[in-house]
C-alpha cells in the first residue's frame, strides 16, 4: 500500500512570509521594495502556496482603487510570483481566482493590476483587459508595464470622474 503525499496546499498567511519570494522572483533580490502599501490592512488578503514546509508560489490582492475612480469596490493584485521552475502548473492562475473570489466576497466590482509585459498574456487569459498604452515605471526603467482590468460577475468598469 503506497503512502499519499499531499504536494501542494494553499494557505492565507501574513504579509511578511511572502516578502522573500516577492522580492527573490518580482524584485531581482531587492528586499527593500518588496513590502507593498495596503499589505498591511485588515480587507488584505495574502496567499501562499506550499511544497511541502516551503513556499513556491504567492499572491496579494488588497483594496485600492484606481487612479482617479471614486470606487471603493476596486481591488489591487499584487506580488503574483512563483518560483521559476514550478511555472506553468497553474499555481499563479489558481492564486489569481483565489485572490477574484476573495474580491467578490468582499463585495468588489472590479480587480486590476500593474502587469509586466511578459505576463500580459497570463491575465489575458484570465479575463483581464488592458485599457492603457504600455508604460514604464521609474523604478523598473526598461520594463513596459499594462494596467490590466479584470469586472467581476455584477461589476461593471471603473467609476471615473
Amino acid at each position: 500500500m503506497s503512502q499519499h503525499r499531499t504536494l501542494f496546499s494553499v494557505c492565507s498567511v501574513p504579509a511578511e512570509w511572502v516578502y522573500p519570494l516577492r522580492s527573490a522572483v518580482l524584485l531581482e533580490g531587492r528586499s527593500d521594495s518588496c513590502r507593498f502599501r495596503g499589505d498591511d490592512e485588515a480587507s488584505t488578503l495574502h496567499l501562499a502556496v506550499y511544497q511541502d514546509e516551503r513556499i513556491v508560489a504567492v499572491a496579494t490582492v488588497c483594496r485600492e482603487a484606481l487612479s482617479g475612480s471614486v470606487s471603493d469596490a476596486e481591488w489591487r493584485l499584487r506580488g503574483i510570483a512563483v518560483e521559476e521552475g514550478l511555472r506553468g502548473y497553474g499555481l499563479g492562475r489558481l492564486l489569481v481566482k483565489l485572490c477574484l473570489d476573495h474580491v467578490q466576497k468582499e463585495g468588489g466590482r472590479l480587480a486590476w493590476c500593474t502587469a509586466r509585459e511578459t505576463a500580459r498574456k497570463f491575465y489575458e487569459l484570465l479575463d483581464f483587459v488592458s485599457f492603457t498604452p504600455p508604460f514604464t515605471l521609474p523604478s523598473r526603467a526598461g520594463v513596459r508595464f499594462y494596467e490590466m482590468h479584470h469586472v467581476l460577475p455584477g461589476g461593471h468598469g471603473p467609476d471615473v470622474d
